[in-house]
């Protein structure tokens, strides 16, 4: 995705469809007017969009219709985004994990491509389409515990008042303004922006968690808080929370990474904010990773155009998952 506002209509379904799974992900689409195909102006549908950083921002306009992500879908197309549906004009019901919002204008969601979800989305009184602002970030990039987020899912964030309003105002200007940074500016503010949306879903979300969810979002903040712990482990987890290995594993079962995925992921996350930090400009990557024996993981986590730490250290033959063999990015001070 570019830098640069990408602009695409469409005239047909068929076309429609191709193009929501280019920009986003595959969706099955459902006309809730069988009219708008026979009408004189035909079926139509738009989506411009352009990237900061890591994060993609669309504004997506169209006829009624419903939009649905099948668990078929979902198996079939594994892309894992976090997205933000702030809607512009019109009406919309959004569905995930079991919960139903009702959005009207300025109103926003959040909602996961990893799980099937629904979008029903109508017109507004004075127009025949509906705008929607689509915010989309790698599921990965995003602080926010998967513990988290599945509980905040398809809940209504109103752009009427309190933090939600100051938030959606935020959003829905980012969108349309298309501020133009450098691209280590560009990734921190997408980073930014994530956060807040982390911050808000924490409100929101404090008070509706079940036992083993409160549970897992404190082992989500253990992993966070010891990432530079080169005994980070699920031993070392489990151990902290009084519970067994198995008991460990089966509170992970239900989320797109195991334990020790979780903190590989999340190391290099970190790495790759550390990369693009401006506190971190003046240093190599080996200052900034420090890996502890292994540069599989540093190479992966830096971005294209930068040299890696993996160019500069010895390889050796494949062992045991280095994820929990190396200190994980330190920035230089």
């Amino acid at each position: 995705m570019s830098s640069q506002t990408e602009r695409e209509s469409v005239q047909d379904q068929r076309s429609w469809a191709d193009l929501l799974r280019e920009r986003f992900v595959a969706l099955d689409l459902h006309d809730r007017r069988a009219e708008a195909l026979q009408g004189p102006r035909g079926f139509r549908g738009e989506v411009s969009s352009w990237s900061l950083g890591h994060l993609m921002l669309a504004q997506v306009s169209s006829l009624p219709q419903v939009l649905e992500r099948s668990t078929p879908l979902v198996r079939a197309d594994s892309r894992a985004y976090l997205q933000v549906g702030r809607l512009r004009a019109g009406r919309a019901v959004v569905q995930q994990d079991g919960r139903e919002a009702v959005l009207g204008p300025g109103d926003f969601v959040v909602y996961e491509t990893t799980r099937p979800f629904t979008w029903s989305l109508q017109a507004g009184r004075d127009t025949r389409d509906w705008q929607l602002d689509v915010l989309t970030w790698p599921r990965e990039s995003i602080g926010l515990p998967e513990s988290e987020s599945a509980l905040v899912t398809a809940t209504a964030m109103r752009g009427g008042s309190g933090l939600s309003g100051i938030l959606s105002r935020m959003l829905g200007d980012l969108v349309v303004e298309h501020p133009a940074l450098e691209p280590s500016r560009s990734a921190a503010l997408a980073d930014e922006v994530g956060d807040l949306l982390g911050v808000l879903t924490s409100t929101v979300t404090a008070d509706v968690r079940p036992a083993d969810a409160a549970l897992v979002a404190r082992m989500d903040r253990f992993i966070d808080d010891h990432l530079d712990d080169p005994d980070l482990s699920p031993e070392s987890i489990a151990r902290a929370h009084a519970v067994s290995l198995r008991q460990l594993h089966r509170l992970f079962a239900g989320r797109q990474h195991t334990v020790a995925r979780t903190i590989r992921s999340r190391r290099l996350e970190r790495c790759r904010r550390d990369l693009v930090s401006a506190r971190s400009a003046h240093c190599s990557i080996t200052e900034i990773a420090r890996p502890g024996g292994s540069g599989t993981w540093a190479s992966s986590a830096a971005p294209s155009g930068r040299p890696t730490a993996s160019a500069r250290a010895p390889t050796g033959p494949a062992g045991p998952d280095p994820t929990l063999d190396y200190h994980p990015c330190r920035p230089c001070r």
